[in-house]
């Protein structure tokens, strides 16, 4: 027992080594090359979802999950460039495009909806972002490869049932009402939609227990500390006290949320003159991203009630 404690500790160690070693070697080349759109803060949480939590349906698909992300980025940044339209229609679009082609592909890549949808946030218009989405997560994706050897099984694929398709799209459209409410879409930023989108495909319950309001802080603690760390320090390596508090934290809370650790890294999308309006749209958004889920199934175990009822 002991051994085996000591050696998943050694393990968990490791992964988190690489997945910083990879996040400091990304702002280090952002400073060497001057080009902030290499800033892949999802790398984070792909890089702790395969080495750190293990994901067995991303290992599994680990071909399909890492090329579809790297073609959501590609997609992401054409919206950027070349559809002349309000922000919230390309972010509207975007979203249900990228989600819909993981449907239709059955590959269980979520975060590939924060890929695609950061050029637009950004107005994002260089090459150097999708370059940085291939490179920085098919070095995890390598290392995952080389180091815990998945089995590719196909047949291990994502299948979308409607009661899943209907949480997530559910929870999508309750996010993009509060965006319209409040103004911004930083109040919910990529990485926040995609645990929201996480956490509605595999809830199965539609009551507010204890562990949500635990869960609301978690999601957005090593963010804001981030934020707090960048106004003091100016140093973008602080971000590296984020990650360390979220792999700490993931570990003694129990909680695999991979999100996390990207919006540890969000902050430095803003550079040094970080927006301290996201201190509150944080808080705002990660409420939405616990308790939308909630409503959206809800709304579909009343569906399928009726679909029961009119099936009689």
């Amino acid at each position: 027992m002991t051994e085996h404690i000591t050696q998943t500790i050694r393990h968990k160690g490791a992964a988190a080594a690489v997945v910083i070693s990879i996040a400091v070697s990304m702002v280090l080349a952002v400073h060497v090359f001057h080009q902030s759109a290499a800033l892949v803060p999802e790398m984070g949480a792909v890089g702790s979802g395969l080495l750190f939590f293990r994901n067995r349906a991303w290992l599994d698909q680990l071909i399909p999950f890492y090329s579809y992300i790297v073609l959501a980025a590609i997609f992401g940044l054409g919206m950027s460039m070349y559809v002349d339209a309000p922000i919230g229609l390309k972010i509207f679009l975007a979203l249900g495009i990228v989600f819909t082609g993981l449907i239709l592909l059955k590959v269980p890549a979520l975060p590939a909806l924060s890929a695609g949808l950061l050029p637009i946030y950004l107005d994002i218009h260089s090459w150097w972002y999708p370059v940085a989405v291939a490179s920085l997560m098919g070095i995890e994706a390598l290392v995952a490869l080389v180091w815990l050897k998945p089995s590719f099984r196909r047949d291990r694929a994502t299948h979308w049932q409607f009661e899943h398709v209907g949480k997530v799209s559910g929870s999508l459209i309750v996010a993009l009402l509060v965006m319209a409410i409040v103004g911004s879409p930083l109040v919910m930023v990529p990485p926040l939609l995609v645990a929201m989108s996480e956490r509605a495909q595999h809830l199965s319950r539609s009551r507010v227990v204890l562990d949500d309001l635990v869960t609301m802080i978690w999601l957005v603690t090593p963010f804001e500390l981030s934020i707090v760390l960048l106004l003091l320090t100016h140093d973008p390596y602080v971000v590296v006290i984020s990650l360390l508090v979220a792999y700490v934290g993931s570990s003694v809370l129990k909680k695999q949320i991979g999100p996390v650790f990207a919006l540890a890294m969000v902050p430095l999308l803003f550079g040094y003159a970080t927006d301290e309006r996201l201190i509150g749209f944080a808080l705002i958004g990660s409420a939405v991203a616990q308790f939308s889920p909630l409503i959206a199934a809800k709304i579909v175990r009343m569906l399928n009630s009726a679909r029961a009822s009119i099936a009689q």
